[in-house]
């Protein structure tokens, strides 16, 4: 929304009113990159919330409030607000406005290929989670406090919380990928704001996703399904 600095054209006329609190105000909309042959137009006292329908050649007239807000909103347009609260007028006679088509800027969407059955097998078999440093037995006794760190420091804690999340997310994400090829391909019937739940739901065992044959993981994921539905459905 955007808010005018109209100024009057040279043959505007100026007139008083009877009463002094109210002005007329007469104008005109134009597109001036496109010809128009109708204009959708509301002129709106958005003071009082009462307005009127503007003329399909894109002229209007209303008559308002002298410190009220007026808004000219064509379908497609920009709506334009109207102040004349400083004005010594009472009669403002053709004022134009120039109009802005509407813009909308959407969210960034990454669209992203779907992946072949031998991509999605490389990617199980890849499955693999990130080593952190650890003390065996024989060094433990050589340098317990080494040991005692590792066993007991926070960082060293958090260090394989993180790497067990990284490992988790790695199968979650082929899980999802695999979910969208059998969506793509009409195996299941799974809206994706749904993946995650059903991800859960399924609790994949690792060395079956990795090593499980294409048939054993279609048919283990649809078999898992059908439950997921039962269940969503109060069975």
């Amino acid at each position: 929304m955007r808010f005018l600095c109209l100024f009057l054209l040279p043959f505007a006329s100026v007139a008083q009113t009877a009463d002094d609190s109210l002005i007329t105000i007469k104008g005109q909309v134009r597109d001036t990159l496109h010809a128009v042959g109708f204009y959708n137009m509301v002129v709106v006292n958005k003071s009082v919330g009462r307005g009127n329908f503007g003329n399909y050649d894109g002229t209007f007239e209303i008559r308002v409030g002298k410190n009220d807000l007026v808004g000219v909103s064509v379908v497609g347009y920009q709506t334009a607000l109207l102040s004349f609260k400083d004005s010594a007028y009472r009669l403002v006679n053709e004022v134009v406005i120039y109009l802005e088509i509407l813009t909308f800027t959407g969210k960034e969407v990454i669209v992203s290929p779907l992946k072949t059955l031998d991509e999605l097998r490389e990617e199980r078999e890849n499955i693999a989670k990130r080593e952190v440093p650890t003390v065996s037995g024989v060094n433990a006794i050589q340098s317990p406090i080494t040991a005692l760190y590792m066993a007991f420091s926070k960082r060293e804690q958090t260090k394989r919380l993180v790497a067990e999340m990284e490992y988790q997310d790695q199968q979650d994400n082929v899980v999802r990928e695999i979910l969208r090829l059998y969506v793509h391909n009409d195996i299941i019937d799974l809206p994706q704001d749904e993946f995650d739940e059903f991800i859960t739901f399924l609790n994949l065992n690792t060395e079956f996703l990795k090593y499980a044959s294409d048939y054993e993981l279609i048919t283990f994921i649809k078999d898992k399904f059908d439950h997921f539905q039962r269940i969503k459905e109060g069975y």
